[in-house]
């Protein structure tokens, strides 16, 4: 029976002899090599050592291209997925490093980095996907090189491949920890080149792999990269929108992951790493609503009946001075509440009240501003963001019993909107707000509210 090593060497003496004299008939056998490869490495790690990204391959299809100077990547936009790869840098390396490469392209799907490349990048910036492409393998190669010291010796690194120890000595960062997300990497590192003066400098520090690569396609010390990502056939170079292209990464990483996840039975699924449980969770959740959708919705439960009156002419018949026109007979009344020992800054409270304007903009509104901390300390209208006292009171303790206590005395906020601001911190009991709904939105972690049974829900600031 073949083996995969015998395949795999006979793959490099194809590509060694292109390389001494290149002909049409040799592209040919690596194509047809490359395909029994993949299905022999396929089962290889399904049944001896990897299920994990065994299954993966099992979901996808598999081609060569040999105008790419990417090793390999994995192609979302086509379905099932793609595994590409050019076979004449491919297999100029050893078995285990490969294996390594089929390895990483998956790791990168699974944590996102796909969606996650064109969020971070919507003005699609040569130099940040650079940046990108060096933050994400140092992600995906650190969990792997971590991996590989717990008894992966299947694996083996390319050497020079892109760690976090790299990026440290490359762009001069002290105290860069090992295997943390694409993001903290990403980061730090475009930190470190917006704060270089010298744009000749920036540039050399987010070159691309391959200016500095070796005959080989090696970079040694300066780093060496697997795949140039995109992800995706056409490359994103067409200009187009920029939001279809991360909803659609989005749309085929869940579908993919979701397939591989239906492939699997109940012992399969009990044997997953956690960045794949995890990650099914995560696609899986039911949308989450963020504080803007939520005040949009209480907003339009409140019904605004409309009242006659001649004071204002038919919108339907403007000419007929006989006819009488309407206005709105409710008021929406909304008690916006500042917990002033928080650290909400000017612009936070500028953004905050130019989007509640925005929602309540075509009803007729109030907007009562409360500030306290361990006491009211101030209330005012505003009709405008233009209103807001920025230089808000307080800021000593935070007590939230004062707030709801004043609300609760006065009659004007029965029928109201009860939207609180704070970061949390203060007591666990407080009386129930006489409001018509409340909706706390908290500056951290949503956990960090103590009220035991807050008579509301319960959002974080940022979405």
């Amino acid at each position: 029976m073949e083996s995969i090593a015998t395949i795999h060497q006979e793959m490099r003496e194809l590509v060694e002899g292109y390389q001494r004299e290149p002909q049409p008939q040799i592209l040919q056998r690596l194509d047809r090599g490359f395909q029994r490869f993949t299905q022999l490495a396929t089962l290889f790690l399904v049944s001896e050592r990897d299920t994990y990204y065994g299954y993966f391959f099992m979901s996808m299809s598999f081609r060569t291209n040999y105008s790419t100077d990417a090793i390999a990547g994995i192609l979302l936009d086509v379905y099932p997925p793609v595994f590409e790869a050019n076979p004449l840098l491919l297999f100029m390396l050893s078995l285990k490093e490969v294996m390594y490469a089929f390895c990483h392209e998956v790791d990168h799907v699974v944590f996102n980095h796909p969606a996650e490349m064109v969020r971070t990048n919507p003005e699609r910036d040569p130099g940040l996907f650079k940046l990108f492409n060096y933050a994400a393998d140092a992600s995906v190669n650190d969990q792997l090189n971590y991996e590989i010291a717990q008894g992966k010796k299947f694996l083996s690194p390319p050497k020079g491949v892109i760690t976090s120890e790299l990026l440290a000595k490359r762009f001069g960062l002290s105290k860069l920890a090992p295997r943390q997300d694409y993001l903290y990497y990403f980061n730090r590192i475009k930190d470190r080149v917006n704060a270089s003066d010298d744009s000749e400098e920036a540039s050399r520090r987010s070159g691309t792999a391959q200016k500095n690569a070796a005959p080989d396609g090696r970079q040694g010390q300066k780093g060496f990269s697997i795949g140039n990502h995109t992800w995706e056939s056409a490359s994103g170079e067409d200009g187009g929108d920029t939001g279809a292209l991360d909803e659609m990464l989005e749309s085929a990483t869940k579908e993919l992951l979701n397939n591989v996840n239906d492939l699997m039975d109940e012992e399969a699924r009990s044997m997953m790493p956690a960045r794949f449980t995890e990650r099914i969770a995560q696609i899986n959740e039911p949308p989450r609503l963020n504080w803007k959708q939520l005040l949009k919705q209480y907003v339009g439960t409140i019904s605004a009946e409309k009242l006659k009156t001649r004071s204002r002419l038919n919108r339907r018949q403007p000419m007929r001075y006989d006819l009488s026109g309407t206005k709105e007979s409710k008021t929406l009344k909304i008690a916006v509440a500042i917990d002033t020992s928080a650290s909400m800054d000017t612009e936070q409270l500028k953004s905050v009240f130019t989007e509640i304007f925005a929602i309540v903009a075509h009803r007729r509104y109030e907007i009562t501003v409360i500030e306290c901390d361990d006491s009211v300390q101030n209330v005012y209208r505003i009709k405008s963001p233009e209103d807001v006292k920025l230089d808000v009171t307080g800021r000593g303790g935070t007590l939230f019993s004062p707030t709801i206590s004043y609300i609760n005395d006065n009659r004007y906020f029965r029928d109201a909107l009860l939207i609180y601001f704070t970061d949390g911190f203060g007591e666990r009991r407080i009386p129930r707000p006489r409001t018509y709904r409340n909706l706390w939105i908290i500056l951290g972690p949503i956990k960090h509210l103590s009220v035991e049974n807050p008579y509301g829900i319960v959002l974080p600031m940022e979405d």
